[in-house]
């Protein structure tokens, strides 16, 4: 860049145009690259252009997610675009010397701060170089994992977790190419090391863990995205196992991050371990006095003529649906209505498809679903209180050898328990 500079003065006098004027023209193409350069960032940060969408789309960039890198490369390009016009303006007023110290501090000599040599040359080229190796990694990271890896017969927890630790792999190597290509001599990092140790001893031993933990669940995979888990009050669907935290996204669409850590130390519940099989239960209560072997048919009646209930027979070591007589309840009859499905993510649907059945179905075979019934004992009654019964039977009272009396609050006809 200085070497093309040299006939600049010559250029200048062939001319003929007053400094004043070099200088207008310097600052004013400045002025328009770098006002250019931020309508560029502006414009790709939100895909304005069919262009811009389709380069979003192949570096893997979600469709209203901003582009990160290019606030890097912006400000890389304004710390090399300033000195260099810095450089230009006093070339353009004769201080030649002055002009040579900017470009030397610039890109060779560097800059002393204390005992420490700063080029900014190389640090910006250091940012240059890991941005670039950035995009172009995570760029290869989403092709790995939507591109080639299911093409291949490896089963989605597998590919997750090879995407994965290949972004992460990918992502140090630019660090260190970077800090390489700064200057930084890597050797150095021991020292950078011995203070990470002594930060994890005072404090970043959460951090740790959960890095820790976040490898194990990637290698050891106890849990793989899909899966339905539990831990502690969390339950919901695994999206993402990252290095940190791992997200869980409940029934209602709302995402938890749960640190790595919490999933390796507390009991943790998976529906999924072998298959993706879920079983699905529905406790139904019927009147005391109907008929239980037509309450069992009806109910496998309903589950035969659900499609996502797996019957019997279908899949090995599944017995297909059945009905479980489970009490005597203090004014009904209990039962459960046991299945499975192929797909746990979609037992609370199947479930509640099956009530809207069985209401049905009781409803139209004369089958009454009770409620719940209270006595309700008077403890104080006058004692002169003769025996007197409601036009509509709603209760009655009958005086006791003490003066009490007790007042029963009627039902409906097949509620009452029997005696």
């Amino acid at each position: 860049m200085i070497a093309g500079l040299v006939d600049f003065d010559a250029t200048m006098d062939a001319l003929g145009v007053h400094p004043v004027q070099w200088t207008v023209v310097v600052l004013a193409l400045t002025t328009a690259l770098t006002g250019a350069m931020h309508y560029l960032r502006a414009t790709l940060n939100i895909g304005r252009f069919a262009w811009q969408q389709r380069l979003r789309t192949r570096l893997g960039i979600a469709p209203d997610a901003p582009v990160q890198e290019l606030g890097w490369l912006l400000f890389s390009m304004h710390v090399v675009l300033w000195p260099v016009v810095v450089y230009l303006v006093l070339r353009i007023w004769g201080l030649h010397d002055e002009g040579h110290g900017v470009a030397a501090a610039m890109f060779s000599k560097g800059v002393k701060l204390g005992s420490l040599t700063v080029v900014p040359g190389k640090l910006i080229v250091g940012v240059l170089m890991f941005a670039v190796l950035l995009t172009f990694t995570r760029w290869l990271r989403k092709k790995l994992e939507f591109d080639w890896l299911p093409r291949t017969p490896i089963e989605p927890g597998t590919r997750d977790t090879v995407a994965t630790l290949f972004g992460y792999i990918t992502f140090v190597v630019a660090v260190l190419m970077g800090l390489s290509t700064a200057g930084l001599d890597l050797t150095k990092l021991a020292i950078l090391a011995g203070a990470l140790s002594v930060g994890i001893g005072f404090g970043l031993q959460n951090i740790v863990n959960n890095f820790v933990s976040g490898l194990i669940l990637l290698f050891e995979r106890p849990i793989r995205a899909g899966d339905y888990v539990f831990v502690g009050q969390t339950q919901g669907f695994v999206r993402r196992i990252r290095i940190r935290s791992t997200q869980i996204e409940n029934l209602d669409r709302e995402t938890i991050i749960v640190p790595n850590s919490d999933l390796l130390s507390n009991h943790l519940r998976r529906l999924n371990l072998r298959d993706r099989h879920g079983n699905v239960t529905v406790a139904v209560s019927v009147a005391y006095g109907s008929d239980t072997a037509q309450v069992q048919a009806l109910l496998l009646q309903v589950a035969d003529q659900h499609a996502q209930l797996m019957k019997r027979g279908q899949v090995r070591g599944v017995s297909g649906p059945r009905v479980v007589f489970t009490a005597f309840g203090a004014s009904s009859l209990d039962f459960e209505l046991k299945g499975q499905v192929s797909d746990s993510s979609k037992r609370a649907d199947v479930a509640s498809d099956l009530r809207f059945a069985i209401e049905k179905a009781f409803r139209e075979a004369g089958i009454e679903m009770p409620f719940p019934q209270q006595d309700v004992h008077i403890r104080s009654w006058p004692a002169s209180g003769t025996s007197t019964s409601r036009a509509d039977g709603a209760a009655e009272t009958s005086p006791l050898p003490d003066g009490e009396a007790r007042a029963e609050a009627s039902s409906p006809a097949g509620d009452a328990r029997p005696a």
